[in-house]
């Protein structure tokens, strides 16, 4: 089984290599195309979280890298610092069946 990397704020960081993840700080979200580039080339990483603060305010450019990514994995989580808005599970289902 492959690692877990996060790359966010400094508090869900810490928070996950607590847990055995490895990761790194982001303080300027211009450099997570760089970050994620370099995390492309090992082979021993399955899947990267990237914390919804630092992705939202680069999010265009980020969508053509994540959307063609297959491994390692790239995947949005919330922070301490993001809004939550209430998911539809149900509805994401159905759109997920073809029927949304």
């Amino acid at each position: 089984m492959g690692k877990v990397f996060v790359l966010g704020d400094k508090y869900t960081v810490s928070l996950f290599k607590l847990v055995g993840a490895e990761g790194d700080f982001i303080e300027d979200p211009y450099q997570l195309p760089d970050s994620i580039t370099k995390l492309k080339k090992r082979e021993d990483i399955d899947l990267i979280l990237i914390t919804k603060d630092i992705y939202e305010p680069i999010k265009e450019k980020l969508d053509s890298i994540i959307v063609d990514q297959k491994k390692p994995l790239i995947t949005i989580i919330p922070s301490p610092f993001s809004e939550s808005k209430p998911i539809d599970v149900r509805k994401m289902i159905m759109k997920a069946l073809g029927f949304g």
